[in-house]
């Protein structure tokens, strides 16, 4: 049997979903989920702590050097000013 080994990026993405997978969960846990609204609220409080992780990361990497043009790529967003305006110093 053969390992893939996850690139960084991978390993994020995977750490990531699963995190976001579980706040999901535990919040959905707590609504009756016979309510669809509510399964909104919990993927909203998802999305809440997957940004506190996004803020995080990002203040990492620049501690470390990245630059914005950086960040953005590797967030996805189209520019560094873009990133930068949204997880600005």
């Amino acid at each position: 049997m053969t390992t893939t080994r996850k690139t960084p990026a991978l390993l994020a993405r995977s750490v990531a979903l699963n995190i976001g997978a579980r706040a999901y969960s535990q919040a959905f846990e707590r609504f009756d989920a016979d309510e669809p609204l509510h399964a909104l609220e919990a993927v909203k409080a998802a999305q809440t702590g997957l940004d506190v992780l996004t803020r995080q990361a990002v203040a990492q990497a620049r501690q470390g050097g990245a630059t914005w043009r950086q960040v953005a790529d590797a967030l996805g967003l189209n520019s560094k000013q873009a990133a930068q305006a949204r997880y600005g110093d």
